[in-house]
C-alpha cells in the first residue's frame, strides 16, 4: 500500500526529491505550487498530480522545497495536521522554534547538493546521491520521526547527519554564507580601485569571486534568514584579517600563517579524499567546450581508472585544466590514453 508524499513548492529541490523517490514506487507524490510549475512537475515525472495545502495536511511526510524566507509561514498554514514534516531550507534555528512553537511533528533538512539552475526543468533524480543531508532534531523530537526522515534521506541516496539547528547555522554561514559575501566584497573592491580592474583577473581571482555570480533573491533571502549566524561569522573573520592585517610587514609571521593554512587546507583534503601518499593529482588542459569534461571522465571510467576527487583550474574563458586526483599506480596509463584521445596531462607537485 502507497503512502503520499506531499511536496510544497516544487522547484528544484522539490522536483528533484520527486523524482529521485520515483524509483521506489512506495509513494503517491502530490505537489503544491503555482499551476504552470506543477503541471510541468507531472509532464517531468516529478510528481502524481497537483495538489492543495488541505489534501497536504493528510500526506504521511510533507517536504516543504519553498523558498526559505516562506517556510516559517507554511508551517502555519499546514495545522491543523498531524503528518510528518520536513525541509530543505539552508538556515535552520528560526524554522526549528516556530515548528515546536506549532507543537508540529518536524524534523528540520539540508541536503548539501544543488545547482546554480533554477526550476523544475533542471530537477535531477540523482541530485541527492552521495551527498551529505543535514537533519536537526531536538530533545522534544520523537524518535520514530527522526528515524523515519532519516531512512527517507538513504532512499534518496544521501547520507544523514544530525546537527543541532544553531550549529548548522554556524557551519553554513562559515562554510557557505560568509564565502558569497567575500567575494561580493572582493568584486566591488576591485571595481571600484578600476572598471578595467577585473579584465586583467587571474584564476586565483576568478576562483574566490565565482560565487558573487549566484541569484541575487535567492542569496538576498539565505542571508537575511541567517543573519545572526553569518553576523558572528563575519565578526571572527574581520578579527582574523585584523591580525593578519597587523603582521604584513612580518615575513616570519605571515610565513607561519600560510604554513597553517596549508595544513588546514590539505586536512581537507584528507576529509574529501583518502590521503594515502599514494595518490597524485594529474592536470588535463582542456578548451572551452561542451562536453569536454565527460569525455575525459569517461575515458578514465571505461578504463577502471577510478577519479578520488576533481575540481576545474581556470586560466581564461577559453581554456581550463581538469585535475583529477587519482592512484599513483594508474597515472601512467592515464596520461597515455589521453594522449591518444588527443589531451595533454602533467602530474602536479
Amino acid at each position: 500500500m502507497s503512502r503520499t508524499l506531499g511536496i510544497v513548492g516544487v522547484g528544484l529541490i522539490g522536483g528533484s526529491i520527486g523524482l529521485a523517490v520515483r524509483k521506489s514506487g512506495d509513494w503517491e507524490i502530490i505537489g503544491v505550487d503555482s499551476p504552470e510549475i506543477t503541471s510541468k512537475a507531472v509532464e517531468l515525472g516529478a510528481i502524481d498530480r497537483a495538489s492543495t495545502l488541505k489534501e497536504v495536511r493528510e500526506a504521511d511526510l510533507v517536504v516543504l522545497a519553498a523558498p526559505i524566507s516562506e517556510i516559517t509561514k507554511l508551517l502555519g498554514k499546514l495545522l491543523p495536521t498531524d503528518a510528518l514534516i520536513t525541509d530543505v531550507a539552508s538556515a535552520k534555528g528560526a524554522i526549528v522554534r516556530e515548528a515546536e512553537k506549532q507543537g508540529l511533528r518536524f524534523v528540520g533538512g539540508h541536503p548539501m547538493s544543488g545547482s546554480q539552475l533554477a526550476g523544475v526543468s533542471n530537477a535531477k533524480a540523482d541530485l541527492f546521491r552521495g551527498s551529505r543531508y543535514f537533519l536537526t532534531p531536538t530533545p522534544k523530537t520523537d524518535p520514530e520521526d527522526y528515524r523515519e526522515v532519516s531512512s527517507f534521506v538513504l532512499s534518496l541516496g544521501a547520507t544523514p547527519t544530525a546537527v543541532e539547528a544553531e550549529q548548522h547555522d554556524l557551519l553554513m554561514a562559515t562554510l557557505s554564507h560568509l564565502p558569497h559575501l567575500m567575494a561580493v566584497a572582493l568584486l566591488k573592491v576591485a571595481s571600484d580601485i578600476s572598471p578595467e580592474a577585473l579584465s586583467f583577473a587571474g584564476p586565483s581571482f576568478r576562483d574566490l569571486t565565482r560565487v558573487g555570480a549566484s541569484n541575487p533573491s535567492l542569496w538576498a533571502d539565505i542571508l537575511a534568514e541567517n543573519a545572526p549566524a553569518l553576523g558572528e561569522a563575519l565578526g571572527a573573520f574581520a578579527g582574523a584579517m585584523a591580525h593578519i592585517g597587523s603582521e604584513i610587514g612580518n615575513k616570519e609571521s605571515i610565513e607561519r600563517r600560510f604554513q597553517e593554512a596549508r595544513e588546514a587546507y590539505d586536512a581537507l583534503g584528507g576529509i574529501l579524499i583518502e590521503k594515502s601518499g599514494e595518490n597524485v593529482d594529474l592536470a588535463v588542459p582542456v578548451e572551452n567546450r561542451p562536453g569536454v569534461f565527460a569525455e575525459v571522465t569517461t575515458l578514465m571510467g571505461k578504463n577502471n581508472i577510478n577519479i578520488l576527487d576533481l575540481y576545474v583550474r581556470h586560466s581564461n574563458t577559453e581554456r581550463a585544466s581538469l585535475v583529477l586526483t587519482i592512484d599513483s599506480k594508474e597515472a601512467p596509463l592515464a596520461r597515455k590514453l589521453l594522449q591518444e584521445a588527443g589531451f595533454s596531462a602533467e602530474i602536479l607537485d
